[in-house]
């Protein structure tokens, strides 16, 4: 198979990215669960000093925290662009970071540009960036783009790849843990391809003070940082959760269409190998395998990472467009791949549309909101109205039924500037501290409770609440007299429902 043209190809790459982009430009704030929470946190690093009623909540907690890729950069962003701009500003750049790593680690592979790495769109929206984990997919981003300064490098200019590379450890150990570990895995399955090819008969001890050099920094780091003294037990999931999220490269919103993706995808690697029409990189092959094995053995939460197996299947998924060249790639398969990434980017467009709705709801009742107010909220769970949740709109769901919209009271702090108890400060990670008394009441309530809870005063502790916000409000059939002894509706709509506290009773001992 021929290689593009330059012209063509870059022409290709753009219409990739902007393809990528586009669903960014239909909603003010993007169906990402975590998104809206860090979005906030941005806002009390940027303003939060020099703001009155945000000051008494936070304070900032600069340190040597390993997941500080979107503060760092979205900080400065805060200062130039409006909120909401800013934050989509920074969803694009971490969309199309791990994508364009991808293409740039086929090339240093290969030494040509390929049509079948630009596939890696079809894996950009996956199951770990809807659930908004930014700094992962950032690092791993910046780990593929690592690896292919590696690739192209080392053996022609190895100072050039060490001058890259070894600051580049360092700024990945500040974004997040796991992309250091991927760019890890990626060079040793370089050196690894490259000691069986030459069998190490000359500059092995050259080739391992290199790598060694790559770690200096970041295992100094790890040390001076608070990582080795956390607690944690390791949680194993079971084998069947094991192999479902081998789907988690192409988790989107319409299951369906996920698993036809993952079948094709997987299908059209495996006939290509099989067929002898494809060739593997030997660092992208041991990488696969590398992979594979860390997502067997790996535990489903460690030190307080969640989903920690099912990232490395999000590596699997970019390394299966980036370890891969075929010689010769149908054009009735290059067309069917062309239009399941069209079909998927217009379910995401629609459905990110339609978060509008429940934006524009949540902000309606929120309006009534003053600055400086304490808000508690719950939410209607699927478990409590399984009737409502089966016709829900899609935005507020992944495929594989995980909910997207329980951040989204972060608007209270964001645009009301209120408080509400489950802004992310966990000092391993984020780099802000809730002040006292609110980081009591906030380990008071601990997780979001379901809001058939409310009702028992035994359960769920209103003292000190102003209002009261209940998300999916349209699963609760009785909203105007919902908790009635405690509280009084102030605002409702089809998404959220906005309660006054009754002092007189939430707090009465």
């Amino acid at each position: 198979m021929n290689p593009p043209s330059p012209a063509l190809w870059w022409a290709a790459v753009a219409g990739l990215c902007l393809a990528l982009l586009a669903p960014l430009a239909l909603v003010d704030v993007p169906p990402l669960l975590d998104y809206p929470n860090h979005l906030a946190r941005l806002v009390v690093l940027a303003f939060g000093p020099a703001d009155p009623v945000l000051a008494r909540f936070y304070a900032p907690r600069w340190g040597i925290i390993p997941d500080l890729g979107i503060d760092l950069l979205g900080v400065p962003l805060l200062h130039l662009l409006p909120v909401h701009l800013a934050g989509r500003a920074i969803i694009g750049i971490v969309v199309l970071t791990p994508v364009l790593g991808c293409i740039a680690y086929s090339r240093a592979a290969f030494g040509r540009a390929s049509w079948w790495a630009l596939g890696c769109g079809l894996v950009a929206y996956n199951q770990t960036l809807l659930l908004g984990f930014l700094n992962f997919t950032l690092g791993l981003g910046l780990a593929l783009w690592l690896a292919a300064a590696w690739l192209a490098w080392r053996d022609t200019r190895p100072w050039r790849a060490l001058a890259i590379v070894v600051p580049g450890a360092a700024a990945l150990f500040f974004c997040h843990l796991m992309g250091l570990l991927f760019l890890a895995l990626l060079l040793g399955a370089q050196e690894l391809a490259w000691l069986w090819r030459t069998r190490g008969r000359t500059g092995l001890a050259g080739r391992i003070a290199a790598v060694l050099a790559v770690g200096v920094v970041p295992v100094a780091l790890y040390a001076a940082s608070s990582l080795p003294e956390m607690a944690g037990a390791a949680v194993f999931p079971s084998p069947a959760t094991k192999v479902s999220q081998l789907l988690a490269p192409f988790v989107n919103v319409v299951l369906p269409l996920d698993i036809i993706t993952a079948v094709l995808v997987a299908g059209a690697a495996l006939g290509l190998l099989l067929s002898g029409r494809c060739r593997v990189a030997a660092s992208g092959g041991v990488a696969l395998a590398l992979a594979l094995l860390l997502y067997a053995v790996a535990p489903a939460e460690f030190k307080g990472t969640a989903n920690l197996d099912a990232r490395f299947v999000i590596l699997l998924g970019y390394l299966l467009f980036a370890a891969l060249l075929p010689l010769r790639l149908p054009r009735p398969l290059a067309l069917i791949l062309v239009l399941l990434f069209a079909a998927r980017m217009t379910v995401l467009g629609a459905v990110w549309y339609e978060r509008n709705a429940d934006i524009s709801d949540l902000r309606s009742v929120i309006a009534l909101v003053e600055p400086g107010s304490m808000v508690f909220v719950t939410s209607v769970e699927p478990a409590e109205a399984p009737a409502f949740w089966n016709a829900a709109p899609l935005a507020r769901r992944l495929s594989t039924g995980m909910q997207t919209e329980t951040q989204m009271p972060a608007l209270l702090l964001i645009e009301r500037r209120a408080w509400w108890p489950f802004l992310f400060d966990n000092p391993s990670q984020q780099p802000v501290r809730t002040r006292q008394p609110y980081r009591d009441m906030a380990n008071r309530v601990g997780s979001m409770p379901p809001h058939n809870a409310v009702r028992d005063p035994r359960a769920v502790d209103l003292c000190g609440y102003d209002q009261l916000l209940l998300l999916d409000a349209a699963g609760e059939p009785d909203r105007a007299h919902f908790a009635q002894d405690r509280l009084v509706l102030r605002a409702d709509s089809p998404f959220a429902a906005l309660y006054a506290v009754r002092q007189d009773v939430a707090c009465r001992p």
